[in-house]
């Protein structure tokens, strides 16, 4: 690990980021596809709002821009303008994000914050959900966007039913992006993570994440590690592909993958591609790979 100890500062993945241009539109297909959405959050004083789908240890962040005179943090605008909807950032998540800054700062990254971000619930009336989070610029990351996010109000995020998903959806257990030089990218990671990466030597870096896995892949399909092809077919590589690197898969863990499979039959849905314990669909940009208990990450580590 390069004299680098395990990071404390992050304990895992913990949500990823989809951009999409129209919330309502996008809350009401991924509840098609079996997905329980929280309802709408707005970010208080931020151009930004969203629909989270919640589990146990992680969750996906749907958002758009709702109220578009306050400033657009995220430069979602930018961001639909270059790609369109997808996938914008993987946050990891930290116990602390004061403690935090202390300790990647020495690890030779210069963070900016904690900074605060709150949005409001419809249930109970009033309540705050609160965090804390550490941003860490892009060159610092290989150009590869991520921050550290704390959560100050941790009760309020998983109310009663939240985590349960008619399609089985139990949490998001690796991210995978796209990237030209791998050296590049998994190099700074593995500084941040406190963890190498493994396998570089077949166009693809793995890095434990502590709770999830992050992968960084090369665009080449000759030198790709074949343990990823539930997330990115080659197919999907032949057209142009975005500036990288850039954020591009997720994978969940299912109950059951037959089931799943069942169930996005019975409503219609297109199954990009399918293996015996996986299968993918595309969603509002984002290829998200769905998994069973035997190919996801190892249920120990997530106690």
């Amino acid at each position: 690990m390069g004299g680098n100890p395990v990071s404390t500062a992050i304990n895992g993945l913990d949500h990823a980021i989809i951009a999409v241009s129209d919330l309502e539109a996008a809350r009401s297909r991924f509840e098609a596809l079996g997905f329980t959405c929280a309802p709408l959050g707005n970010h208080v004083g931020k151009a930004t709002a969203n629909h989270c789908i919640m589990f146990p240890d992680s969750y996906l962040e749907l958002v758009g821009i709702n109220e578009p005179d306050n400033p657009d943090t995220l430069d979602l605008a930018g961001f639909f303008a270059s790609r369109g909807e997808g996938l914008v950032q993987v946050a990891l998540a930290t116990p602390d994000a004061d403690a935090a800054r202390a300790e990647i700062e020495v690890r030779g990254f210069a963070p900016t914050g904690p900074d605060d971000l709150a949005r409001p619930l419809e249930d109970p009336p009033g309540a705050m959900v609160r965090f804390r989070n550490l941003q860490i610029p892009h060159h610092e990351t290989g150009g590869l966007g991520t921050f550290l996010c704390g959560h100050t109000t941790p009760a309020l995020m998983r109310p009663a039913g939240s985590t349960q998903h008619p399609n089985g959806a139990r949490n998001l257990v690796a991210a995978l992006a796209i990237a030209d030089n791998l050296e590049a990218v998994s190099g700074p990671w593995s500084r941040l993570l406190g963890r190498a990466a493994s396998r570089p030597d077949t166009g693809t870096a793995i890095l434990d994440a502590g709770r999830g896995e992050v992968l960084v892949t090369s665009p080449d399909d000759r030198a790709r590690d074949h343990r990823i092809a539930d997330l990115i077919p080659t197919a999907s590589l032949s057209a142009a592909l975005p500036a990288r690197p850039f954020w591009c898969s997720i994978r969940i863990e299912v109950a059951s993958i037959d089931a799943l499979r069942d169930s996005l039959g019975g409503i219609g849905a297109v199954i990009a591609e399918t293996g015996p314990d996986w299968l993918r669909i595309t969603e509002c940009g984002v290829h998200i790979a769905f998994t069973g208990p035997s190919r996801a990450y190892d249920r120990a580590v997530w106690s």
